[in-house]
C-alpha cells in the first residue's frame, strides 16, 4: 500500500482545488477521432472505459492527445502510472500544466491512489495506465477491486480511462483496442493527421454488468 502520508498529502492537494461543472456533458474528448466516434462522443463521465494496446500500438499517443486536448479546454487529468513508465519530457510543456500525474509505481499502490481521484470529483479524465504491469499480476486482481472503482466512478463527472496491454477490467462498459503498430512514415506525420488516422476496434460495447463476489 502506498504510504498514508503520501495519500494525505495526495488528498489536501486535489481539494484545494474547486471542481468545475462537467455534468452539463456525457462525454469528454480524447482528441482522437476513431476514439471518441466508437464511444459516441468521447469518455463516458462516470465509467471506466478500457483502451488495449500492444507496445507501439498508439498507446502513448493517445494519453498525449487526452492531455492536449484538456489543456485546450482548461480541464484536469490524473494520470496514475502503475509501473512509473510515462516520460514527461516526451509531452510538449504546456500540455503539462493540467496534470496530476501519481507515480504509484505498483499495481496495488495504483488502485489506492485511484480510489482517491476518482472520488475526488475535480477531474474531467483519472487515466488508470497498467500497460506495464505484469499479466500476471493483473490477472490476480480480485474482481472486488474492480467492482469499488466503478462504483466510486458512477458517483462522480470524472471519465475513467484504464489502459492496459490485456483486457483486464471486468464488467467495463466499453473495451476498445488500438490494432496495429506505427509504421515509420507515421512517425513523419503531424500530430493532426496522426490523430485522424488512428483506427480502433470495439472488443466489448455495451453497459456494465454487475460484477459478482
Amino acid at each position: 500500500m502506498p504510504d498514508p502520508k503520501t495519500l494525505a498529502a495526495l488528498r489536501s492537494l486535489v481539494a484545494a482545488w474547486t471542481p468545475p461543472d462537467w455534468r452539463n456533458g456525457v462525454h469528454v474528448s480524447t482528441g482522437v477521432r476513431a476514439v471518441d466516434e466508437a464511444l459516441g462522443g468521447g469518455l463516458p463521465q462516470g465509467r471506466l472505459t478500457e483502451l488495449v494496446s500492444a507496445p507501439g500500438a498508439g498507446g502513448q499517443f493517445v494519453l498525449a492527445q487526452i492531455l492536449r486536448t484538456a489543456r485546450a479546454v482548461r480541464q484536469r487529468v490524473a494520470l496514475i502510472d502503475a509501473a512509473d513508465a510515462f516520460a514527461p519530457e516526451s509531452i510538449p510543456s504546456d500540455d503539462l500544466r493540467h496534470l496530476v500525474w501519481a507515480r504509484a509505481g505498483n499495481l496495488r499502490a495504483a488502485l489506492a491512489v485511484a480510489d482517491v481521484l476518482v472520488r475526488d470529483g475535480n477531474f474531467a479524465i483519472v487515466v488508470l495506465d497498467l500497460r506495464d504491469v505484469p499479466a500476471r499480476e493483473l490477472n490476480r486482481t480480485p474482481k472486488s477491486a474492480w467492482h469499488r472503482i466503478h462504483r466510486v466512478a458512477e458517483r462522480q463527472p470524472a471519465a475513467v480511462l484504464v489502459q492496459s496491454h490485456h483486457g483486464v477490467v471486468p464488467a467495463v462498459g466499453w473495451r476498445l483496442a488500438l490494432p496495429r503498430s506505427w509504421r515509420l512514415a507515421d512517425q513523419r506525420s503531424t500530430r493532426e493527421e496522426l490523430a485522424a488516422a488512428l483506427s480502433v476496434e470495439t472488443m466489448r460495447g455495451h453497459g456494465a454488468e454487475e460484477l459478482a463476489g
